[in-house]
C-alpha cells in the first residue's frame, strides 16, 4: 500500500525578491560611480587601473599600453599576453606595438597593486609612534614672555616645536621648528617672526649646524 504525504507548498515571496534585486542594482550603482573617481596609475611606465569588483574590493587592470596615439592621447589599451601566463612578451592589438615588460603579467599587477596601496597610504594622516605625541620637553617664563619646547611631528617626522609667547594685551606669539629628519630650522610666517623677540638661534644636528642671527631693530 502507498502513503501518499502532502508536502506544503513553497510560498514566492514577491517583495522580498524585489528588495533584494534593488539593494543589488543600488550596489552595482555605487560601485560603477566608485569605479568613475578611481586613476590611472603609472609603474614602471606602464599603465594599470585600480576597480572595485562585486565583493567590493580593489583589484587592477593591466598592464596598459603606454604608447602615444596622439600628442595629447596615450592608447593606455589592455595588453596582450603573447604566450603563457609566466611570460613578458605583450602586444597591444590597438597600436600594434609590442612590448617586454620587466615583469610577467600577474607579478605586475600584484607590484601595481601594491604601488596603489602605498599611494593611498601617502595620502592619509601620517602620525609616528616612536615618541610620545605633543610631549612638553621644556617650559619656562617670566613676567613678560613664556618659551614652552614641545616634541612633536609632522607628516610622520619628529621635529620640536618652540613657542615663543609674549604676555601683553595682543598676546603675540612666535614659533620656531626644528626638523630632525630634513635638519633645519624653520618659522610659521602667519605668526610673528622670531627676529622680533631673539637675537640668535643655533641648532647643531647630525650632520648640519644652523647659526641665525637677526639684525637688531
Amino acid at each position: 500500500m502507498a502513503i501518499m504525504r502532502h508536502s506544503t507548498p513553497i510560498k514566492f515571496d514577491a517583495k522580498g525578491s524585489a528588495a533584494l534585486r534593488e539593494q543589488m542594482r543600488n550596489a552595482e550603482i555605487d560601485r560603477e560611480k566608485r569605479n568613475k573617481e578611481l586613476p590611472t596609475i603609472f609603474v614602471k611606465k606602464y599603465g594599470f587601473r585600480p576597480y572595485y569588483n562585486s565583493h567590493d574590493n580593489i583589484q587592477i587592470n593591466g598592464p596598459l599600453c603606454p604608447s602615444n596615439l596622439t600628442k595629447s592621447r596615450q592608447c593606455l589599451a589592455p595588453l596582450r599576453r603573447e604566450t603563457g601566463a609566466e611570460e613578458t612578451s605583450a602586444h597591444c592589438d590597438v597600436c600594434g606595438k609590442n612590448y617586454s615588460l620587466p615583469h610577467n603579467f600577474q607579478d605586475f599587477r600584484d607590484i601595481a597593486h601594491r604601488a596603489y596601496e602605498g599611494l593611498l597610504n601617502s595620502e592619509a594622516e601620517l602620525i609616528t609612534l616612536d615618541v610620545p605625541y605633543e610631549a612638553v620637553k621644556a617650559e619656562a617664563e617670566d613676567g613678560k614672555r613664556w618659551v614652552k619646547v614641545v616634541w612633536s611631528q609632522k607628516d610622520g617626522r619628529n621635529q620640536a616645536v618652540i613657542y615663543f609667547i609674549e604676555k601683553n594685551a595682543e598676546g603675540n606669539k612666535s614659533q620656531m621648528f626644528a626638523d630632525f629628519d630634513r635638519e633645519e630650522v624653520r618659522y610659521d610666517a602667519v605668526d610673528v617672526p622670531p627676529g622680533t623677540i631673539l637675537a640668535k638661534v643655533k641648532a647643531q644636528f647630525r650632520d648640519t649646524k644652523i647659526d641665525i642671527e637677526y639684525e637688531n631693530k
